[in-house]
């Protein structure tokens, strides 16, 4: 009897930061970090808007805003916290972030993208299958997906994941035309910010 209540309290004590983020983290934070140590927090900056930090160490990071998670508004680079707005590129669609798709299994979504008010680009998004992914003790439903910018003389492609039960997309790979290398990202572990973070 004594190690039963032992046991019951102990599951009623146990901490919050132990459950897999959900959308509704995105108040407080989510945190992805990737093989490399890259960490990547993701908040909610206004409606169908999230801000992500992508602190890459050395007191370096960029700041991007998502419309609905996933297609990227502005990016700035940061310097021991301070933007440097020299370094800022903003994304202005043909639509507004509350009118863009969510990804979809097998949808495919074409609009243009006006980069810094000079080029006009052609953007397609594509989404595949779900599959399922384990992150440390968390396992998610990804929509894999693959957003590519097409402009004069140039193309720009980001792999993307996509998790529907957090309603974000982290990037997979990157890459570009001029070099033909492929840049890749693997997350090993998704946990909420909490209160405190």
């Amino acid at each position: 009897m004594i190690v039963r209540a032992i046991l019951l309290s102990s599951l009623v004590a146990a901490p919050a930061w132990a459950a897999c983020p959900v959308a509704a983290d995105l108040t407080t934070g989510i945190r992805l970090v990737d093989q490399n140590g890259v960490v990547e927090t993701y908040r909610t900056l206004r409606p169908h808007v999230v801000e992500l930090i992508v602190d890459y160490g050395d007191d370096y990071s960029d700041r991007v805003s998502l419309a609905r998670g996933v297609y990227t508004l502005d990016v700035v680079e940061e310097y021991n916290g301070v933007p440097d707005f020299g370094t800022r590129s903003s994304y202005a669609y043909q639509v507004a972030p509350e009118a863009m798709p969510l990804p979809t299994p097998g949808e495919v979504w074409r609009t243009r993208a006006r980069v810094d008010d000079t080029y006009d680009d052609k953007m397609t998004a594509s989404w595949g299958d779900p599959i399922t992914m384990t992150y440390g003790d968390c396992t998610y439903a990804v929509i894999p997906g693959e957003l590519v910018y097409t402009g004069e003389g140039y193309s720009q492609t980001e792999g993307l994941h996509y998790l529907p039960e957090i309603g974000i997309a982290y990037l997979t790979t990157f890459s570009t035309d001029a070099d033909g290398v492929v840049d890749t990202y693997t997350v090993v572990s998704i946990t909420a910010v909490g209160d405190g973070g």
